[in-house]
Parts: structure tokens; C-alpha cells; sequence
């Protein structure tokens, strides 16, 4: 796995509380703060190669509110994952990038 390089491990709630304060502290001092890795990058093993099948609800209920939080705490940049996201490269990833990021939770910044 790679939640031991996350700020909150697997708990989502957490993880958006934590995310406001660390994003507004770095930026408060004058560095960017680039969130990273968007998203549904959980696993090391064959990473470059396996997709994350992941619904809508579940997305947004267990996975995005660390992100969303940073996107509301004024994160300038993201860094989009290595992984296929629904058997598209996340960074390719329309739905994942532009629907979600952009458009639902509102990203201005750069990816």
C-alpha cells in the first residue's frame, strides 16, 4: 500500500481537516503547495500497469474529500497519479481531471 506517504492514512475525514491546515500553512509562508497523487493511487504493486475501478459514490464519499478540502484551501497545483483510473491513465483521464478536479470541486490551479 501507500497510505503510509499519505497525510491521514484511510480516513477520509481526517484527512480533510488535516489537508486544510498543512495547505494553508505552506502557502502562508509563501510555497506552493502541490497535492498529489489525483487520484486513487493506493498501491504500489504493478501501479504502472492496474486500474482503479472506482464508482462515483464511492469516489466522492471515501476518496475525494482529502482533495476537495485542498482545492478549498486554495492549493495552486496537482499532481494526477501513475495509475489507469477506470482503464484510462488518470492523467488522461477526462472524467477524473476536468469533470471532478475542475469542474465539480472547482481547481483553478495547475496540473
Amino acid at each position: 500500500g501507500r497510505n503510509f506517504e499519505s497525510l491521514s492514512g484511510e480516513d477520509p475525514s481526517l484527512g480533510a481537516r488535516l489537508a486544510r491546515g498543512y495547505i494553508r500553512a505552506v502557502q502562508g509562508e509563501g510555497v506552493m503547495a502541490v497535492v498529489k497523487h489525483f487520484a486513487f493511487n493506493e498501491q504500489e504493486t504493478e501501479r504502472m500497469s492496474e486500474s482503479s475501478d472506482v464508482g462515483e459514490r464511492t469516489a466522492w464519499e471515501l476518496y475525494y474529500p482529502p482533495f476537495q478540502a485542498a482545492v478549498e484551501a486554495g492549493a495552486v497545483a496537482a499532481m494526477c497519479s501513475y495509475n489507469k483510473v477506470n482503464g484510462t491513465w488518470a492523467c488522461e483521464n477526462e472524467n477524473l481531471m476536468q469533470r471532478d478536479l475542475r469542474d465539480r470541486m472547482g481547481f483553478k490551479g495547475f496540473v
